[in-house]
């Protein structure tokens, strides 16, 4: 569950369900940030389960690093495949986040559904911030009714796999499981993701990420390894 895999912080938050997730096609702003001061530190990361799984983020100075930390240590491939900016759509902070391509995806025609920006709302309760991502579910909905442009696809099984069991129908109408894909991609310019954005229940406020301030005591400790029986 590090960062590269919360979000799937994040092409897919399975940390928290199934294997969902929204892309917007653009920024919600021409004013793109590269930094909130307020993001400037040491942070654990945690899910609204509020587990034990250590992994945590040093954001430096004027936010010209991103490190992320699991047992100790940094995180290499995240660091250089994610990017990180900051906007606001009206009055709702965001943090967007942007992933580098997978090499594989270079001759795949459906990799432009995934070139684009993930979007949190966040906001700073004391000393940690809290940071929403997108109700996948509602913003299915929303594509399928025409309230938003875009595409939506739901995978609940592949063909020829026969250890799948059917849906129930209390799993139907995107009420997904936790082995299901809901997949979404939000289309048009800055002035429609705004728009997107600060529809009402856009964002899941009951599960959430929360970045608590941490000391290198904590961040730098190497996870301890099971005892051998």
């Amino acid at each position: 569950m590090k960062l590269l895999a919360v979000t799937a912080l994040l092409l897919c938050t399975a940390a928290l369900s199934g294997c969902k997730d929204t892309t917007f096609e653009a920024p919600p702003s021409d004013t793109v940030s590269a930094c909130d001061a307020q993001f400037v530190g040491k942070w654990r990361l945690l899910t609204s389960d509020d587990n034990d799984d250590a992994y945590y983020v040093i954001v430096e100075r004027g936010c010209k690093r991103w490190r992320f930390i699991e047992d100790g240590k940094d995180d290499a491939k995240t660091e250089q495949t994610v990017h990180l900016s900051f906007a606001k759509a009206g009055d709702v902070p965001l943090l967007l986040v942007k992933m580098d391509p997978e090499k594989s995806s270079a001759n795949d025609p459906h990799a432009r559904w995934s070139d684009g920006y993930m979007y949190l709302r966040y906001a700073v309760t004391g000393k940690t911030i809290r940071l929403y991502s997108v109700d996948n579910t509602h913003m299915a909905h929303l594509i399928v009714d025409g309230a938003v442009s875009g595409r939506t696809e739901r995978v609940t099984r592949e063909p020829g796999d026969k250890s799948a069991k059917e849906p129930n129908e209390k799993e139907l109408h995107f009420k997904t499981t936790a082995h299901d894909e809901l997949h979404n991609f939000v289309a048009g310019d800055s002035a429609e993701m705004a728009r997107v954005a600060r529809l009402e229940n856009i964002f899941d406020t009951h599960d959430f990420y929360t970045l608590k301030p941490a000391t290198d005591a904590e961040i730098f400790r190497a996870k301890k390894k099971p005892a051998k029986p």
